[in-house]
């Protein structure tokens, strides 16, 4: 082998070998010692998820979680960095992601994890990453017409009219299971390919009612109007009718967490969350399961 050959190949090495040292020290967790040295926290909000984040007109990112991190680091009394990334195939892939790992293609990961479900199956399957500090309890819901469909806060009206649903979501599952109402729903529902687009649906008359995640409902409304009905009414058979939402870090930044935790309670108690989401026509459900 001619030296320029070796000098090349040893080149390769050390720049793989710089590549992947530099993945690694970059997705290392930051204990609360180190955010406060480096006077900033890097907060994770997910890119295109309404109302909780998402870019404004002014093509800023905003949302209920995004003011949130922004009350964390304020009181914090650090900088916020945003780490902004669409959702993968699930939150166990999102968690490897964006808090104890990294993406393969690189970009590290956050301190903190914004809007993880507060779940024992998904702690007991990422003990890489600690699930902490619950604000808020999501629930399933509905939002119809009356007009179309009278003022039921039941599934009844849609064994004869349509319903909206976005595809592949909790909704579309159970609306979609032969469980549900003897599978007699299925050939009523309509779906959407994401929450804008169903939304629309309805607007359009197309459906004359919507089923999803609450707080997207009631952000909906808020923003487009109108004179809908929104009803959280049981959902027999379903598994998962509500859970609560908290955040994330990695195994080894629990004071961090710790930390985070107790402004989150502090906002919670005095007032601050409910006020957060109220603004974006959130109703405040803090009644967090056991």
């Amino acid at each position: 082998m001619n030296n320029s050959l070796r000098n090349l190949l040893l080149a390769l090495l050390m720049a793989g070998l710089s590549a992947a040292l530099n993945y690694n020290s970059t997705a290392n967790a930051r204990p609360l010692d180190e955010v406060i040295e480096s006077k900033y926290i890097r907060i994770f909000v997910y890119e295109n998820f309404p109302p909780y984040s998402y870019y404004g007109p002014d093509k800023k990112i905003t949302g209920i979680d995004v003011e949130i991190a922004e009350k964390i680091a304020e009181k914090l009394g650090v900088k916020l960095q945003f780490f902004i990334r669409d959702a993968d195939e699930n939150v166990d892939d999102d968690l490897r992601n964006n808090v104890w790992k990294g993406h393969y293609l690189g970009g590290g990961v956050a301190d903190v994890m914004m809007h993880v479900p507060v779940d024992d199956g998904l702690r007991k399957r990422n003990q890489e990453a600690v699930i902490f500090g619950r604000y808020y309890t999501e629930r399933m819901g509905l939002l119809s017409d009356p007009a179309k469909v009278g003022t039921s806060e039941t599934l009844a009206p849609f064994l004869s009219s349509k319903i909206g649903v976005e595809l592949d979501t909790l909704g579309d599952f159970y609306l979609s299971s032969p469980a549900t109402l003897g599978g007699r729903i299925r050939e009523n529902v309509v779906r959407y390919r994401d929450f804008k687009r169903t939304m629309a649906g309805l607007k359009a008359g197309e459906v004359a009612g919507l089923m999803g995640p609450r707080g997207q409902l009631e952000a909906a409304l808020k923003q487009n109007g109108g004179n809908y009905l929104i009803s959280s009414p049981p959902f027999p058979g379903m598994s998962v009718p509500r859970w609560d939402i908290g955040m994330a870090v990695r195994e080894d930044s629990r004071d961090l967490a710790y930390q985070v935790g107790d402004i989150v309670l502090e906002l919670k108690n005095s007032g601050e969350l409910k006020k957060i989401f109220a603004k974006y026509g959130l109703s405040y459900f803090k009644d967090f399961l056991d």
